[in-house]
């Protein structure tokens, strides 16, 4: 899969929107670590991020870039636990 390059958002006519700028995506190797740990135990979503203090929409995305690295295994009842 490509990455898309949209040139002309380097210098936009218009005002941009940037989707969930207010979140963080940034993890360290520890933090990823212990997500992956606390999923593969079968834990909630919901309760990873309150373990990890951490919204749920920034363990969700952590998640999903783990499922498709093929890092973590897909679970029978998936982001809500076993």
């Amino acid at each position: 899969m490509t990455k898309h390059y949209d040139r002309y958002k380097l210098r936009p006519q218009e005002e941009l929107i940037v989707a969930l700028d207010d979140l963080d995506f940034s993890w360290f190797p520890v933090e990823v670590n212990k997500v992956k740990k606390l999923w593969s135990f079968g834990w909630h979503i919901a309760d990873i991020a309150k373990h990890m203090k951490r919204d749920p929409d920034e363990v969700a995305v952590l998640i999903m870039h783990l499922a498709r690295q093929g890092r973590i295994r897909r679970r029978r009842m998936g982001v809500l636990g076993n």
